[in-house]
């Protein structure tokens, strides 16, 4: 079963460095999208202190974007989705270290 899993771990990974690598070179990435990047991984980083679920990168991502929609009238779903890949990659690491203790 541990096989599987770490199968499955590597194959997940190629596929998000693929996706990745193609959006990369669809577009640049404005500096914007780095600053979501940051929030996602503070937010899920307070989250798993505060004991809080997974995901609150996504949630705090979705408020903002939310937020946005209502004052501005535009809901950046990029901007969301950069949020929510900051706080699923420090809940990554945040497993591969407790792994390892």
């Amino acid at each position: 079963m541990k096989l599987i899993k770490q199968v499955n771990f590597k194959i997940l990974c190629v596929l998000f460095v693929t996706v990745i690598a193609g959006c990369a070179s669809a577009q640049p990435v404005g500096k914007d999208k780095y600053y979501h990047f940051g929030a996602g991984v503070v937010s899920e980083y307070v989250g798993h202190e505060l004991d809080l679920p997974p995901g609150s990168a996504f949630v705090a991502g979705f408020a903002k974007e939310t937020f946005d929609y209502i004052k501005y009238g535009k809901f950046d779903a990029l901007d969301l989705a950069a949020t929510t890949l900051g706080g699923i990659v420090v809940n990554i690491i945040i497993k591969k270290i407790k792994k390892k203790k």
